[in-house]
């Protein structure tokens, strides 16, 4: 089966045990479908009302229904065992009402069965909506039972010999023989009085083959002891031959023997009428027992019991049943383990380790469920570890960053292949991301990824990829020499140009001030000459001036500076101020030059 109604059950959970659905507040819905989408639609409809448990029909979708009551949902336009679902349902489990979804170019067929009440609802399909849904949720179930059991008469599906002939007494019918059993049969308690009721003669075979003249059995359901003996004995005959031996409640072979035994306790035929009842009904218990149906074979027993609490044969099948309990016990527990039902899985174990001296089974039981719970520790691990890849940096180290997560992985068991998976993945992008990196010249990028590729383990993946970055950090040191060295040379090429090129010409002077005399080297009668350098800017500006002699020192120096730091040349470009000459000027200072 394909896990259909994923969305339904991780709404409503199934329980892990079928007497927590049937103590439950919400009611059953048992939907049988192979469509997700089928599922989908049946969403909206559903509220904390309702507790949805998805089957497609095949294995053992009967355990959806044991010991529950409720609504069986069938879609008939996805199932082609639709209409044997219907009969199955209606046969052994009264306690579900039966709805149909089919299209409408199927509502024909199922018209039938609607109108002789094997459904109780046909709904199209193709024109489903959220009112059709709740008013077929709404429906009350055949039987009023919450731990409804599969009714007398019905066929097995395998055909197997005695099979589901004999259903199990309700919960109604059990408490009549189990607690006014020893009231009413064997003291004959008195009640209220019954409602008239007829009857009508009718020919019925016994089990022997000979027939009887029985009569239709009379409503039985007011106090015991109340209808006359030859009623009682009519009824219980006709339930007999109709294979009624323990079922319906009030109006069964089993009740209305014993009730016949509360008001004559010596009655050869009602004696002999519950020792039959015991044949067949044991005879169907061995059959319960032998395929594996214990919970509807201790119902039975039970049953049996309290009819005939001192009965060899009950008893001994008691201990066939006790015996074969550790057995069931186990498939049961294996069972929950595999569905991942732990404390289902422990219940069962304890119990199977107070009936079995099997100590080998239950200590391999402890060992399968840790081992199972450790997979699946390890694998919501694994599963949490890997979103991690993605939903930041590969180098987090942050308690939720991969390399943290795989660590506590490793610590868990580092040799399990869910943990040896995900190193491996990790490894794998730590290193695309380093050849990444190394392409785009980020190489100290590419070395912390591959440092921490290593931490997590070598391969040999890693070992190629550092080679890779190797090679890329020598061509990148290659290229940069030669880069240096094209460098260098254009620079001694331009030079050496600059070099053999004849300097430029002086440029014309546009404006020559004087320099100004001194005054104090003026009265005191002092002469000299100083020579100045300068150069020129491109604007034809002099720069640089610099005093190279002076006679006498110092005493000229600043006015032939000022002098020329105020001459003007012609401009020249920027080529040709950068390579001309600093030119030399001497400058005289003449007292005679004065006058």
């Amino acid at each position: 089966m394909r896990d259909s109604g994923s969305a339904a059950r991780a709404h409503n959970p199934p329980a892990e045990h079928p007497g927590v659905a049937a103590r439950a507040s919400r009611k059953d819905v048992v939907v049988f479908t192979s469509d997700d989408e089928f599922l989908l639609t049946l969403g909206p409809a559903m509220d904390d009302r309702y507790r949805s448990r998805p089957t497609d029909g095949t294995g053992a979708w009967t355990e959806a229904l044991r010991g529950r009551s409720g609504v069986a949902l069938i879609d008939a336009a996805t199932l082609t065992n639709a209409p044997e679902l219907v009969r199955t349902i209606e046969a052994e489990f009264p306690a579900f009402a039966i709805a149909v979804v089919a299209p409408g170019a199927a509502h024909p067929q199922w018209s039938l069965a609607l109108s002789r009440g094997s459904i109780a609802r046909l709904l199209d399909r193709d024109t489903l909506s959220n009112e059709t849904i709740a008013t077929a949720l709404e429906m009350e179930p055949r039987a009023a039972s919450a731990e409804a059991q599969p009714r007398a008469g019905a066929t097995s599906n395998d055909g197997s010999s005695g099979r589901r002939r004999i259903a199990l007494i309700g919960g109604t019918a059990l408490a009549v023989l189990a607690i006014a059993g020893a009231a009413w049969m064997w003291l004959g308690g008195k009640d209220a009085a019954p409602a008239p009721h007829s009857t009508t003669a009718a020919q019925a075979t016994a089990p022997d083959g000979g027939s009887v003249t029985a009569v239709a059995a009379p409503a039985v359901a007011q106090a015991p002891g109340a209808l006359p003996v030859p009623e009682l004995l009519s009824a219980a005959r006709v339930a007999f031959a109709e294979r009624h031996y323990v079922e319906p409640a009030g109006n069964n072979a089993l009740e209305l023997y014993a009730r016949v035994l509360g008001v004559e306790a010596g009655n050869a035929e009602a004696l002999d009428g519950v020792r039959r009842v015991i044949t067949v009904a044991a005879t169907q218990l061995q059959s319960q027992i032998k395929a594996g149906e214990l919970d509807d074979a201790s119902t039975l027993l039970d049953t049996l019991r309290a009819a005939a609490p001192d009965d060899a044969d009950v008893a001994a099948l008691g201990q066939v049943l006790a015996a074969a309990r550790p057995k069931w016990l186990v498939a049961r527990a294996r069972e929950a383990i595999a569905a991942d039902q732990y404390a289902t899985a422990e219940r069962l174990i304890d119990e199977i380790a107070t009936l079995s001296a099997d100590r080998a089974t239950v200590q391999d039981l402890r060992r399968s469920l840790d081992a199972r719970r450790k997979d699946a520790e390890l694998a919501r691990a694994v599963a949490a570890a890997r979103a991690s890849l993605t939903a930041g940096s590969l180098l987090d180290s942050s308690p939720d960053g991969p390399r943290a997560r795989l660590a506590a992985l490793q610590k868990m068991d580092r040799k399990d292949a869910q943990v040896v998976a995900f190193q491996r993945e990790y490894q794998t992008a730590l290193t695309r991301s380093a050849r990444d990196a190394t392409r785009s010249a980020d190489f100290a990028a590419a070395e912390r990824l591959l440092a921490a590729a290593a931490d997590a383990g070598s391969s040999r993946d890693i070992a190629d990829a550092r080679k890779e970055l190797q090679a890329a950090r020598d061509n990148a040191a290659a290229r940069e020499q030669q880069r240096a060295a094209a460098a260098s040379q254009h620079a001694q090429q331009e030079a050496a140009q600059v070099a053999a090129a004849p300097p430029p010409k002086m440029p014309k002077a546009r404006k020559r001030t004087a320099p100004k005399y001194p005054a104090a080297a003026e009265r005191a009668g002092i002469e000299g000459s100083v020579t100045v350098e300068f150069g020129l800017t491109p604007e034809g500006h002099t720069r640089d001036i610099r005093v190279v002699q002076s006679m006498p020192p110092e005493i000229f120096d600043e006015a032939a500076s000022d002098a020329v730091r105020a001459w003007r040349f012609e401009a020249v470009s920027a080529e040709d101020a950068a390579r001309l000459p600093r030119s030399s000027v001497r400058l005289s200072f003449r007292l005679g030059d004065r006058k």
